[in-house]
C-alpha cells in the first residue's frame, strides 16, 4: 500500500473502524494528510485512499515507516491478546521518536457515570433518572454482550426510550447518527420506563418479541456452517467491544510493548507534529470531542527498548 505524505513531508498512519459523524467531519483532513487503514473483517470495495484490513493480521507496511500512528476506537474491538499483538505491530512500524496515539471509550468515566446515575435513582427515582440509569447500564454493558447489530441501544432508540440531553452528553456527535426528534405526540413515550413499555404491549406483541429473541439465540447456537451470516454477528464483525480500558490499563498495555513516555491527552492536544492541521478528535460543530473518550500517547525509543515486559 502506498504511504501518503503530509504537507510537512511526514508519514502518519490513521487506523479506525467506523463512524458516520467522524467520517463526515474529518475525512477531508485524514484523506489528505494520513495513510488510512480501516479495520474490517469483511471484504470491502477499495477506492485507493482507504484500505480495509483485518488488523488482527500483521500490518502491511515495512518497519520504521511512520512518524505517528493514531488508532481511533480500535483497541476495544480486540481481545487483550490481540491488542498486545497490534500494539507490538505499531511499535514495529514507528520510527524512533514516533508517537502512538490511542483513543477508546473510557472505562473509568463510564463506571463513574453509572455510579452517579445509580445514586440518583436510589435517592429519588423519577422517570428521568430511571431512563438515565438504564442508559448508563447500556453504556457499560450493551456493546460487550449484544448478539445482534445495534443491540438494546438500537431498540431503545427505536421506541423513543432515551433522554436526548444525557445521551448526547455521553456519546457526543455520534448520538446524532441515531437520534430522531420525537413528534409532539410521542414526547410522553420518550419518558416511559422499561416496565411501563413492557406492560403496555399486547400479549401478541410480547409473543412476537420473545420469538424474535429466541430466533436470534437459536441461530447463534447452530453448528458451524449453519450459523448467522458473518455480517449479522456483532462479535464476528467486531462491532462488539471485546475489552474496555481506563488510562491505567492502557499504560500497562502500551508500556508492556516497549513504548515510553506515557501521557494522557485531551481531545484537542497531541504531541504529533502537525496535529492541529487535522484536529481529528475535536467536533467541527464546537469545542468538544466528537465522541467522548480517553486519549493517551506514547513514544518510541528503539535504542533503549528492552524486550516486552507484559503486565505488571
Amino acid at each position: 500500500m502506498n504511504v501518503t505524505r503530509a504537507s510537512d513531508g511526514r508519514a502518519n498512519l490513521h487506523i479506525w473502524r467506523t463512524g458516520e459523524s467522524y467520517f463526515q467531519q474529518k475525512s477531508a483532513a485524514f484523506l489528505r494528510e494520513w495513510t488510512n487503514l480501516k479495520f474490517s473483517m469483511l471484504p470491502q470495495p477499495e477506492d485507493g485512499t482507504i484500505q480495509h484490513y483485518d488488523i488482527c493480521r500483521p500490518l502491511p507496511f515495512p518497519e520504521d515507516t511512520f512518524d505517528s500512528v493514531y488508532a481511533l476506537h480500535i483497541i476495544e474491538h480486540l481481545t487483550p491478546e490481540e491488542a498486545g499483538e497490534f500494539v507490538a505491530e505499531v511499535f514495529r512500524l514507528l520510527r524512533p521518536g514516533g508517537i502512538f496515539r490511542v483513543s477508546t471509550p473510557d472505562l473509568e468515566g463510564i463506571v463513574r457515570a453509572y455510579l452517579k446515575r445509580l445514586e440518583e435513582c436510589v435517592r429519588q427515582p423519577t422517570k428521568q433518572t430511571i431512563v438515565r440509569y438504564d442508559w448508563a447500564v447500556l453504556e457499560l454493558l450493551d456493546q460487550m454482550v449484544r448478539d445482534r447489530s445495534g443491540g438494546l441501544m438500537k431498540e431503545m432508540l427505536k421506541h423513543g426510550y432515551y433522554d436526548a440531553d444525557y445521551s448526547r452528553e455521553r456519546y457526543g456527535d455520534v448520538f446524532d447518527e441515531f437520534y430522531r426528534p420525537p413528534s409532539p405526540g410521542c414526547r410522553e413515550a420518550v419518558r416511559k420506563t422499561l416496565l411501563e413499555r413492557v406492560s403496555s404491549k399486547s400479549p401478541a406483541d410480547l409473543l412476537r418479541a420473545i420469538c424474535g429473541r429466541l430466533k436470534g439465540r437459536i441461530f447463534g447456537w447452530l453448528p458451524s456452517g449453519k450459523s448467522r451470516p458473518l455480517d449479522e454477528d456483532p462479535r464476528k464483525t467486531r462491532e462488539s467491544n471485546l475489552w474496555t480500558y481506563d488510562q491505567f490499563s492502557l499504560r500497562l498495555l502500551l508500556e508492556g510493548q516497549r513504548f515510553k513516555k506515557f501521557s494522557v491527552k485531551s481531545y484537542s492536544e497531541s504531541d504529533i507534529v502537525g496535529w492541529e492541521r487535522s484536529d481529528l478528535d475535536r467536533s467541527n460543530h464546537g469545542d468538544y470531542s466528537i465522541e467522548p473518550s480517553v486519549y493517551v500517547e506514547v513514544s518510541v525509543d528503539k535504542e533503549d527498548a528492552s524486550q516486552p515486559t507484559g503486565r505488571l
